[in-house]
């Protein structure tokens, strides 16, 4: 399996480790959704291993709209911050930006900490609507 697994771990159950070859993956998320609106989801907590691979694969099937946009990012929560009541948002990672069309889009990074973040999902555009399948995933 490559490192982006794309279809294949759309398929299986979120939250559960599996094994595929001598890695191991795990699946905390999978949105299925059509948007017109920016919207967030989360919280969502990350098993994110240390010396992990962190990626998300996009499936745009339909897009809509005048000049349609969508950006996809995570905002990672300061938990000492919300602990402490002074905050609790942290940084935020572009996934993807102002994608327009159709396609899959995939995004990796290795050695990251998402343990505690959300997923934000960022429309423009006049009348713009989307039908997505967005899949984030963690390798060991």
């Amino acid at each position: 399996m490559s490192a982006s697994p794309g279809a294949y771990l759309t398929s299986l159950q979120t939250g559960l480790w599996y094994r595929v070859g001598s890695q191991y993956w795990v699946l905390p998320v999978v949105i299925n959704t059509a948007i017109s609106a920016s919207t967030t989801y989360g919280s969502y907590v990350f098993p994110v291993p240390l010396q992990s691979v962190f990626g998300a694969v996009l499936t745009m099937t339909a897009v809509s709209g005048t000049s349609p946009t969508l950006t996809v990012s995570i905002v990672n929560y300061d938990l000492v911050a919300v602990y402490n009541g002074t905050g609790g948002s942290g940084a935020s990672t572009t996934l993807f930006s102002s994608v327009s069309s159709t396609g899959t889009y995939v995004y990796t990074a290795s050695n990251t900490v998402f343990t505690d973040a959300s997923i934000t999902l960022t429309v423009g555009g006049t009348s713009p609507s989307f039908t997505i399948t967005l899949t984030i995933y963690i390798r060991e």
